[in-house]
C-alpha cells in the first residue's frame, strides 16, 4: 500500500469519525504522512532508456503535479525533477516501476506479436556454430 492510499483511508477515517478523539488521531496520522512527502526537495536526475519510459514517467510526474525539466545538451531521454525524497522513494518511484514493467511487457508482446506476422520465427530455426568467429569488415547500415 502506498502513501497515497494510506491519506485515502485516514481522510475515510476523519469523515466517519464518531468521536472528536479518533478525528483528531486520524487528523495527525495524516499530518505525519504528509510531513514524511513534503520534505525539503531534492534535485533528481532520471536517466530513461527509451522515449517512452520517458514520456511514462512525466506523465506520472504531471499526475502528481511535478514539473520535470533538462537542462541544455542532455540526452533527450534524462528528465530533471525536484521532489522530496520521500516521495521520490515512497509514492513515485514505485508507480513509475509498476507502470514501467506493464510498458515492458506490452512492447515485448508487440514486437513478437509484428515479427511473427513478417515472418514466423522459430527458435529452431537459429543455427548454432562452435568454433572461432570469423573476421569480417564492417558492414554500416544503409
Amino acid at each position: 500500500m502506498d502513501i497515497a492510499d494510506k491519506i485515502r483511508k485516514i481522510e475515510a477515517l476523519i469523515a466517519g469519525a464518531k468521536s472528536d478523539g479518533e478525528r483528531q488521531a486520524a487528523e495527525f496520522a495524516k499530518q505525519r504522512l504528509q510531513e514524511k512527502i513534503t520534505a525539503q526537495p531534492v534535485e533528481y536526475t532520471v536517466r530513461l532508456h527509451s522515449r517512452w519510459e520517458k514520456k511514462l514517467f512525466v506523465a506520472i510526474c504531471s499526475k502528481h503535479e511535478l514539473r520535470t525539466y533538462r537542462y541544455m545538451r542532455q540526452k533527450y531521454t534524462t528528465a530533471m525533477v525536484r521532489v522530496a525524497k520521500p516521495f521520490m522513494d515512497l509514492v513515485l518511484w514505485p508507480e513509475y516501476n509498476k507502470y514501467a514493467s506493464i510498458l515492458h511487457k506490452l512492447t515485448e508482446e508487440i514486437s513478437t506479436d509484428l515479427i511473427s506476422k513478417i515472418y514466423l520465427v522459430k527458435e529452431e530455426d537459429e543455427t548454432i556454430i562452435a568454433g572461432e568467429l570469423p573476421v569480417m569488415s564492417e558492414v554500416s547500415a544503409p
